[in-house]
Parts: C-alpha cells; sequence; structure tokens
C-alpha cells in the first residue's frame, strides 16, 4: 500500500521537468523567412525561431546561435562557423555578422538554444540548414539566350539541350532567371510544383532566379534540360489602361540558367545557358498572364524535352543582353496550386455552352478533360457573375481592358484538341 501511493507523488514531480524540456526548446527556424531554403543570396541573412511556452509569464531572457558545415557536431552544441555566445534579449530573430563570409554553393546547419525567463537553460533546438545561392553576380556562367523572335509574335518559345554527365552524381542545383515567365524540366520531368516563376520586379533594374535541387533528376548519363518561356509582365501583349504593353523593359522572354553537378569524386561542372541551345515553337500559341493562354494541342512535340528528341527541324537561340546587371535569389514561398475545387453545379445553356460553378471565388485556373475531334476549339471563359440571362458576365472585370481586335478574348482559356483520346488542359 505504501508503494501505491508514493508512485502517483513520483510521476507528478517528473511531468514539470518534461514539459519544461520540451517548451524550453526553439522551433520553427527560419532563414529569411524560410525554412531550410536553398539558393539564399543574402550576405547577412536573419534567422528567426519561435517558442512554444504555455506556462504562465513564459519570456525568452537569452539565447544562443550556432552554426556550421556538420550537422551532428551542431545538434551537439558546436558550431564551427559562426556562435553567437549567449545574447541577452527576448528577440527571436538575429541577422548575421560572423567574421567569416557565407561561401557561394554552401550548405550551413544551425541551431539555437534559448534561457527561459528563470535563467534556465532549454534544450537545443532541431537542427535546421540553408544553402547559399551565387551571392555575388560574378558567379554566374554562361550567357542569356532568346529565340529569334521579335515582341510581336504569340508562340511561346521552348528550348533544350542535351549532355552527358562526368560520373556519379552528389548533388545538383539548377539556377534559373528569366524576364518574363518559365517552366523548367529535366529528362521530360518538371523539376517542381510551382507557378508563375520568376515573381514580377522593375525587370529592368533586378531579376530573380530561383533554385531547384534537381540531383534526382540527373542520375543518369544522358540528361535534357527542356525550358518554355512566357510573357509575364516582361513582354505584356493584351492592351489594358496601365499601357504594360507600352513599358520600356518589354523585350522577348529570356532566360539564364546554370546547372552546377557536384559528382560523387568531388568535381564540380556547370551546365549553363548559351548559343548551343537549340530553340523551337510547340503548343502554346498564345499566353498572357492579363488575359488568358491559348494551346493548340495539334503542334505539340512529344518528348521534346527528353534525351531521345530528334531536335533536326529545331534552329539555333540567340544570344541577348542581361534584362539587367542585377540578378538575385527569389526567396519567398513560391504561389503552388494547393486545392482542387471541383464544381459544385454544371447546367447546360445552349447547344455548346455549359455554366460551371465552383461556389467561391478563386484565384487559380481552370482544368479540363475532354475529348473529341482535330481541332474542335473550347473556349472557357472566367466570370465572377451571371448576368439577367444566367449567362457568364465579365461586366465588373475587364472594364480595364481595351482590346485590339478579336484574338486575345478578356479571360478566356482556348484549347484547341489534338483529336488523340482524351485529352487534359490546364494553362
Amino acid at each position: 500500500m505504501k508503494f501505491i501511493a508514493i508512485l502517483p507523488v513520483m510521476l507528478l514531480s517528473l511531468l514539470p521537468l518534461s514539459s519544461f524540456a520540451k517548451k524550453s526548446q526553439p522551433q520553427k527556424l527560419t532563414v529569411e523567412n524560410m525554412t531550410n531554403p536553398i539558393g539564399v543570396d543574402e550576405k547577412a541573412p536573419r534567422f528567426k525561431w519561435q517558442l512554444n511556452d504555455d506556462r504562465h509569464g513564459a519570456a525568452q531572457q537569452a539565447f544562443r546561435i550556432r552554426v556550421g558545415s556538420d550537422s551532428a557536431a551542431v545538434a551537439r552544441g558546436k558550431g564551427g562557423f559562426w556562435d553567437t555566445g549567449v545574447v541577452r534579449g527576448d528577440q527571436m530573430q538575429m541577422v548575421f555578422d560572423g567574421k567569416k563570409s557565407l561561401q557561394p554553393f554552401t550548405r550551413y546547419y544551425w541551431s539555437v538554444q534559448s534561457w527561459d525567463q528563470n535563467g534556465k537553460k532549454g534544450r537545443i533546438s532541431p537542427v535546421a540548414s540553408f544553402e547559399t545561392g551565387m551571392i555575388d553576380q560574378s558567379n554566374w556562367l554562361g550567357q542569356w539566350i532568346a529565340d529569334t523572335n521579335d515582341i510581336n509574335f504569340k508562340p511561346a518559345p521552348y528550348f533544350r539541350k542535351t549532355f552527358k554527365t562526368a560520373g556519379p552524381v552528389k548533388s545538383a542545383r539548377a539556377y534559373i532567371s528569366a524576364a518574363g515567365l518559365f517552366e523548367l524540366s529535366i529528362n521530360g520531368q518538371t523539376v517542381s510544383d510551382h507557378r508563375l516563376d520568376p515573381l514580377y520586379t522593375r525587370f529592368d533594374k533586378r531579376n530573380l532566379y530561383i533554385t531547384h535541387d534537381v540531383t534526382s533528376l540527373i542520375q543518369q548519363k544522358e540528361v535534357a534540360i527542356g525550358v518554355v518561356l512566357g510573357n509575364g509582365w516582361y513582354n505584356h501583349q493584351s492592351t489594358a489602361v496601365w499601357n504594360f504593353d507600352k513599358a520600356h523593359w518589354r523585350n522577348r522572354p529570356r532566360f539564364i540558367m546554370n546547372l552546377r553537378i557536384v559528382y560523387e569524386n568531388g568535381k564540380v561542372e556547370t551546365i549553363s545557358s548559351g548559343p548551343e541551345w537549340k530553340t523551337s515553337t510547340g503548343p502554346i500559341i498564345f499566353n498572357s498572364i492579363y488575359t488568358a493562354e491559348h494551346y493548340d494541342a495539334r503542334l505539340e512535340q512529344k518528348g521534346w524535352n527528353t534525351p531521345d528528341f530528334n531536335d533536326a527541324k529545331w534552329t539555333a537561340v540567340r544570344t541577348v543582353p542581361a534584362a539587367s546587371e542585377n540578378i538575385v535569389s527569389q526567396c519567398v514561398e513560391p504561389i503552388r496550386a494547393i486545392e482542387t475545387i471541383p464544381a459544385v453545379s454544371i447546367r447546360k445553356a445552349g447547344d455548346n455552352i455549359w455554366i460551371y460553378d465552383l461556389g467561391r471565388n478563386i484565384a487559380g485556373v481552370s482544368k479540363i478533360t475532354v475529348s473529341g475531334p482535330a481541332g474542335t476549339v473550347i473556349r472557357l471563359k472566367h466570370a465572377e457573375l451571371l448576368d439577367s440571362l444566367g449567362m457568364a458576365d465579365q461586366s465588373n472585370i475587364n472594364v480595364h481592358y481595351r482590346p485590339v481586335g478579336d484574338s486575345d478574348p478578356f479571360q478566356t482559356d482556348i484549347f484547341i484538341l489534338s483529336g488523340k483520346g482524351q485529352e487534359t488542359f490546364m494553362p
């Protein structure tokens, strides 16, 4: 009986210790507001963290950051590259101010330890990481490239290059900047789920680049790189009251890319954009970030971004001036498709007209799967309202549009079928 009476007391005495150890540990570590980012360009990045401590009066009295190249050592409280020592204060952020400069293309690991309002030292946080990118403009190799068409040419340009790897690959990063928009693929596979990269900037003053970890995509001997460029806000072909079609930076979309490969033997090789690349057009016959996309599936070139594709009919690219001399990392959460929203109702409104109601307003795109004869034209007209006849009404959103002709209908994707069975379109 005495043992039974003592056991609950022992358990109660242990709970606060376990609770403290958990709550006093920093969590949600970020660098430049990103979790374990790659391609960090900032020479003095911002380190941030949070505490999850619901004790009454909980507060951070001091903290210590450790940065190193060995994750196991950092987990044990050994920095090696930068150690702030104990810094008194309740702020949960600090700007890097180490005596040694961050090096480009390098992975660093870091952790935080905090002291609570009672001066009690908590556990070291889980180890986080960040990887630097170019850091300096001089580290870019290769040239900006474009196709040979001018700003009025409608079809989107496609680019490809093939190469052979020099051995087993340890890691590979693709660094790519575009004036306009880009989609990058390797050996037929899109490298990420990002949409509308890169973000809008004053293109003649600053351009953003994105870093992708493509290690898993180049584990074979033969590698093909594919890039499709969109106009974005750089080559605005649609006309509206804001006159983006008259922007002084306007030009045919262009890009620069470095694919940096580190082999198992330590050798480093960079595959860059340049005059040896080839270009063609494809099924995207028009694209506008303001109005829509027109896609002719009959013009698809199957396997265009794979090693075995015959590109004899593709033409040489042209090297072009850089959009600007300031290319910096886009270190923000990307635009992604995060939800699929089915129509809550479908109503036939005419011989060839259907009204799809999503039940709410969205920021997104439509996706449709159909089948039909080659050359069949499907128009996806987007609106927020219905008129008195129950038809799509764009009057509240097209008031700023100033169309020239009828080839660029407002907020209307156009999909032309190939006639090859079931086909899916999403701009």
